[in-house]
């Protein structure tokens, strides 16, 4: 009976954790961009000073590789057609109840016997909800892209999301992809997108 009870257990847990690695983010669009068709972007820093970071970089490249699948060429030295100009912020959102359920339910329950023989029953019945006062925290990123044959924004897209993760270097990656997603979109829309880790 106890292997039964912790093979259940371990497939109760591989399922919240799979859930656990999915980030839903709220995405929102407005464009006037047409169908990018291998016109050259630049990546760079709404904030100048973080131009130079590594960190910076390394989002940088993300989103470069995001655009390169949307149909856009890195400058490689050439004059850019386009800019992109991106920033991200991680605030802690302390003391915002957030509330666990899980679709999964487990648990053991033995019953008892009779006048005339032993009877045992097993049920199983762990709940793995709670509402807890924890730390939550809203990671955000930004993307502006400007045409700079004309000098006009063409593109402004923003991503929230509400996760538990103090790590924005982990979280950005999420916030990334769920732009990307049917990029550009519909302009004037916000969604919730759900992204898994790749």
């Amino acid at each position: 009976m106890n292997c039964f009870k912790n093979t259940i257990l371990v497939t109760a847990l591989l399922a919240l954790s799979a859930c656990a690695s999915n980030v839903k983010s709220n995405v929102t669009r407005f464009h006037q961009l047409s169908e990018p068709n291998g016109q050259t972007i630049e990546v760079i820093s709404m904030e100048p000073s973080l131009q130079q970071s590594i960190e910076f970089g390394s989002y940088a490249s993300m989103v470069g590789g995001q655009l390169g699948k949307a149909g856009f060429n890195p400058p490689n030295g050439n004059v850019s057609h386009f800019v992109a100009e991106i920033a991200y912020s991680i605030q802690s959102l302390d003391g915002l109840i957030a509330e666990e359920r899980s679709p999964v339910s487990v648990g053991v329950d033995v019953g008892g016997g009779s006048r005339r023989g032993t009877s045992v029953g097993m049920g199983v019945s762990i709940s793995f909800g709670s509402s807890n006062r924890e730390a939550n925290y809203l990671s955000k990123f930004h993307m502006n892209i400007t045409d700079l044959s004309t000098g006009q924004r063409v593109y402004e897209g923003h991503v929230e999301s509400i996760n538990r993760n103090p790590s924005l270097a982990q979280t950005m990656p999420f916030l990334i992809n769920a732009l990307f997603q049917d990029f550009p979109g519909e302009s004037g829309s916000s969604n919730t997108m759900t992204v898994k880790p790749e």
